[in-house]
């Protein structure tokens, strides 16, 4: 098993995270680099540690402030639609709105992608998710910025890539905005009480949008 960061060992875990990556795997997740990167990523860090006995089961746990970490299938059908039928490209410019505790991050992180930045409204957050991904040595490949996610970054677009990781009740005209043109969008939309997840394609002639299944997020707050 890969270990993040050179010389750091999680003892303890590491059966429960192979345990993790084999369910995922029955579940559907079939891009190995995805499950690599499920089975590289410390978890159970990113969590309180009253509740690390729980951190490599299949759901949501509370973070404090209204905020979950979402389950591990979450993170990793998102990830992986994300990328669907293509290739994980180093060289990719991804976007990540609501930061959390950064272990969606870390994942991007995982996969080895040089350009990640990820916005978190929640300034406790924003540095919380900054000391959990220098515990894991990460934090060098993110661009961690505290502010409104449903303006994105305009500064830094294009983005070959755009993940929302809370739910808006309409798409953020920014973030369409801000996607390239080839670029995809994957996003959780609330629709009157009830939420589906989305994977919203850019193409030269417009957008095609694809529903793909019932979810569960905390909701993305529009400072505005």
């Amino acid at each position: 098993m890969i270990r993040v960061g050179q010389g750091v060992s999680w003892t303890g875990f590491e059966l429960r995270r192979a345990r993790m990556v084999a369910r995922l795997r029955q579940m559907g997740i079939t891009r190995e680099e995805i499950l690599d990167a499920m089975g590289t990523v410390p978890r159970h860090l990113f969590v309180e540690e009253a509740l690390r006995s729980r951190a490599y089961d299949d759901m949501s746990l509370p973070l404090g402030l209204g905020q979950t970490i979402s389950q591990p299938y979450t993170v990793a059908v998102m990830t992986q639609l994300l990328f669907a039928k293509r290739p994980i490209k180093t060289d990719q410019r991804i976007l990540e709105i609501g930061t959390g505790c950064g272990y969606q991050t870390a994942i991007l992180q995982a996969l080895k992608i040089r350009e990640i930045y990820s916005v978190e409204r929640l300034h406790a957050l924003h540095e919380r998710a900054k000391q959990n991904l220098r515990a894991v040595r990460l934090l060098a490949q993110v661009r961690l910025v505290c502010g409104d996610g449903y303006l994105g970054l305009p500064q830094q677009a294009p983005f070959d890539g755009i993940m929302l990781t809370a739910a808006p009740k309409e798409v953020p005209l920014p973030l369409l905005q801000q996607l390239a043109i080839g670029g995809r969008m994957v996003l959780p939309l609330d629709e009157g009480g009830v939420q589906f997840l989305w994977v919203i394609d850019k193409t030269a002639e417009g957008f095609q949008e694809t529903c793909v299944q019932q979810t569960l997020f905390v909701p993305l707050v529009n400072d505005n």
